[in-house]
């Protein structure tokens, strides 16, 4: 039976779900910032980990007065480009992707993304590492430079989708960054950092989580800790 307030699972993509190789994405990035003569030197050495796309590709505009048609122009193509270029071959699925996804189907869970990525970017790189579960809901960095406003943009979903009041310390945010650590914190939700992206054990204890782990494996052996709830 489904609980009246079901924990809501919410799943960063880039890093946690999957990786995109680099030598794919930097290139491509640079590729429209050159076709669209966009002055701006510095991408390759850009952090871009736990950010919005919105904030990074906004970014990119620095010397161009942060023109929003240009803005538009750029996401446009960054978008069709993508959905164009990349493959299978781009793109590293993390091992255990089907087994968490299976388990957080149980009817106490519901499945969310929250996520930098723009939606139909996000979209495009699940589809590119064969993850076609169907999440519930989204939180994307379309609108925002600030990755602390979508957790607020989460329980405001799950207001109007399951008319009740949210619980956010019943939510919990899985990410690979300090950055989705913080966003956590931010709006009083449980978080577990992985180990999988750019950030070591020791850079992700530094900020607290409620959990840290190497992979996303035997999560019914982790989930009891956070949740009380026992499928062992």
């Amino acid at each position: 039976m489904t609980l009246a307030h079901p924990w809501i699972i919410l799943f960063d993509i880039d890093g946690t779900l999957l990786t995109v190789d680099s030598s794919f994405n930097r290139p491509l990035l640079r590729s429209i910032i050159n076709d669209l003569n966009i002055d701006y030197p510095d991408m390759e050495s850009d952090p871009f980990s736990g950010r919005t796309d919105f904030d990074i590709l906004t970014s990119f505009l620095v010397n161009h007065d942060y023109d929003r048609d240009l803005y538009e122009t750029f996401k446009q193509l960054y978008l069709k480009r993508l959905e164009k270029e990349i493959t299978e071959e781009h793109v590293l699925r993390h091992n255990h992707v089907d087994e968490l996804i299976e388990f957080f189907s149980r009817p106490e869970f519901i499945t969310g993304l929250l996520t930098g990525n723009y939606p139909d970017a996000a979209v495009i790189k699940l589809k590119a590492a064969g993850i076609h579960h169907e999440f519930s809901f989204g939180a994307f960095g379309e609108h925002h430079k600030d990755r602390n406003r979508l957790p607020h943009l989460a329980i405001s979903t799950i207001k109007e989708m399951l008319e009740i009041e949210p619980d956010p310390e019943k939510f919990i945010v899985i990410g690979d960054t300090p950055r989705d650590i913080l966003c956590a914190k931010h709006a009083n939700m449980k978080s577990v950092a992985v180990t999988t992206g750019n950030f070591s054990k020791e850079e992700l204890a530094a900020y607290e989580p409620d959990l840290i782990l190497n992979d996303l494996g035997y999560p019914e052996k982790w989930v009891k800790d956070l949740t009380g709830l026992d499928f062992a």
